[in-house]
C-alpha cells in the first residue's frame, strides 16, 4: 500500500498538471461567482448608468489607464469605484432571481451571490463612499427576501448611520416591523427617519398610517453639504431609489434599490 505522498509521486506529470488546472479553475469561479454570463439588452438597460464603465464591462480602461467615462465616474465616486462591478454583477443578478421563470433553488443561490458581491464593495470600499448607504439598503432587502431580519436590521443600521436622511433605511425595515406587528416600533422609527428628512414623501404615508401627524415633527439640522453636479450640469442622481408616486405600507415584501 502506498501512503499519500507515495502514491501522488506515482502519478504522471501530466495527470498531475491536469488536476491541477481543474483546482485552479474551481478556486477562480469561486471567487468570481457573481460575475454575469450573457447579459440581455434588457438587463443592461436596467443597470445604473455607471455600470458599463466599472471593470469587467468592457469600457473601463484599467486604474493606472482609465477611460474618458471611467475618469469621470472616478472623479464622482472616488476609487471605490473600481470595485463597483461587483455591486452592477450583484443588480444584474437581482433582476434573474427576481423573474417569475426563477426555480426557488435559483433564486436561494442567486439571492446569496448578490449579497457577497454587495459585501465585497462594503469591505473593499472606502468609509465615505457615496453609493455605501444605498448598498447597505440593498444587503437589508435582500437578507429581509432571505428571511434572515436580524442581518437585515444591521444593514439597515448601518446605512442610517452613514447617511441619516436617506429614508429608505428607514421604510424597509419599518415596513418589516408594522408586517411583524410591531407597530410602536416602527412609528418611533419612522418618526426618527421624518427628523432627518422631513419631507420624504414615503415616511410621511408610513408616520399616517401609523397613527401619527407628520405635520408635528420638528426638522433636525442636517450636516454635511450636497452631491455636487455633474460638470454639464445633469443632475447627480447616486442614490437611486425614487420614492413611489401613491407610497404606502404593504404586506408584500419591498423589492430591492431600483436601478
Amino acid at each position: 500500500m502506498f501512503s499519500d505522498a507515495n502514491r501522488s509521486s506515482h502519478l504522471p506529470d501530466r495527470l498531475l498538471l491536469r488536476l491541477a488546472c481543474v483546482v485552479g479553475l474551481w478556486a477562480l469561479t469561486g471567487l468570481a461567482s457573481g460575475q454575469v454570463q450573457n447579459m440581455t439588452a434588457a438587463e443592461l438597460a436596467a443597470a445604473p448608468r455607471y455600470c458599463p464603465y466599472t471593470q469587467s464591462w468592457g469600457r473601463s480602461g484599467t486604474p493606472d489607464a482609465p477611460s474618458a467615462e471611467a475618469k469621470r465616474w472616478v472623479a464622482i465616486m472616488g476609487p471605490t469605484f473600481w470595485h463597483l462591478h461587483h455591486y452592477c454583477w450583484g443588480k444584474m443578478n437581482l433582476q434573474r432571481a427576481m423573474r417569475s421563470t426563477t426555480t426557488e433553488q435559483q433564486k436561494k443561490h442567486l439571492l446569496g451571490t448578490v449579497v457577497g458581491d454587495y459585501w465585497y464593495v462594503v469591505k473593499n470600499g472606502s468609509r465615505d463612499f457615496i453609493l455605501l448607504p444605498e448598498i447597505y439598503v440593498g444587503i437589508g432587502e435582500i437578507e429581509l427576501r432571505r428571511e434572515r431580519p436580524q442581518e437585515a436590521n444591521k444593514a439597515f443600521a448601518e446605512a442610517r448611520a452613514l447617511k441619516p436622511d436617506y429614508w429608505p433605511a428607514y421604510s424597509h425595515w419599518a415596513e418589516f416591523l408594522m408586517r411583524s406587528g410591531q407597530k410602536a416600533e416602527a412609528k418611533q422609527l419612522v418618526k426618527t427617519g421624518l427628523e432627518y428628512n422631513p419631507d420624504a414623501k414615503t415616511l410621511r404615508e408610513q408616520y399616517r398610517l401609523l397613527g401619527g401627524n407628520p405635520a408635528e415633527i420638528v426638522a433636525k439640522v442636517k450636516e454635511g453639504g450636497t452631491v455636487e453636479p455633474m460638470d454639464e450640469g445633469e443632475s447627480l442622481v447616486l442614490f437611486e431609489e425614487s420614492e413611489p408616486k401613491q407610497p404606502a405600507a404593504s404586506a408584500a415584501p419591498h423589492g430591492a434599490t431600483t436601478p
